[in-house]
């Protein structure tokens, strides 16, 4: 069988954890993420993989703050498979040009922010967002962006969700439908605000993530 029919087995037939599911489900995890996982800077690719799979043949997808564990996935996931767009934001020119030195597609665009101001306008491209990935600097510009993109995203997922410093509270309480994963001790958010069906799938992949006991570092 092959990495295709395990996708359209997920995104399309699943309706509770059973055996074939768990099947299918670590048949992508070993296609798309190198275990054993990293529990900090690569905690929330669980969360990208099951919600990246979910969405496919949704819209467009928006990442804030580049990363090896999330721009390369999604590159892949996003752009080559679903040809999809994906815009991939970040403050840091060194990291922009490491990635396109090495990536190079028409649906995949990076965007230099060289003021806080200009996050006002990131995401404004597009009417709607399949996926809002959540994890740029300054910190401080998270909570305001997790509220900004609420009414214009299908999923969000905020990273570092354990980190009292970012003040995430007042953004958390616009979603309706939320769920914290802490299978690794850096913590990730799914959030949702209008589907409920969506939401629950996403969980139900990443609580089985915990019941299958993935090797994790540390």
């Amino acid at each position: 069988m092959d990495i295709q029919s395990s996708q359209d087995y997920i995104k399309n037939i699943f309706n509770e954890i059973d055996k074939e599911l768990s099947i299918h489900w670590l048949r992508i995890i070993k296609q798309y993420i190198r275990v054993p996982l990293d529990n900090r800077y690569g905690s929330h690719q669980f969360v990208l993989l099951a919600t990246s799979i979910l969405t496919s043949g949704g819209g467009p997808v928006l990442e804030l703050g580049y990363g090896y564990f999330s721009t390369i996935l999604l590159h892949q996931i996003i752009v080559v498979e679903q040809k999809r767009y994906l815009l991939s934001t970040d403050t840091d020119l060194k990291w922009l040009s490491k990635f396109k030195a090495n990536i190079s597609s028409s649906l995949h665009e990076f965007r230099h922010i060289k003021t806080t101001k200009e996050w006002d306008h990131i995401g404004t491209n597009h009417p709607r967002w399949s996926v809002a990935f959540i994890d740029h600097k300054p910190g401080k510009r998270r909570v305001i962006d997790l509220i900004r993109l609420a009414n214009v995203t299908d999923i969000v997922v905020l990273h570092d969700t354990g980190t009292a410093g970012y003040k995430y509270e007042t953004g958390l309480i616009v979603y309706p439908y939320r769920y914290r994963y802490k299978y690794l001790s850096t913590n990730t958010d799914v959030l949702n605000k209008y589907n409920g069906t969506l939401f629950r799938n996403i969980r139900l992949l990443l609580e089985l993530t915990i019941e299958m006991q993935i090797p994790k570092l540390g």
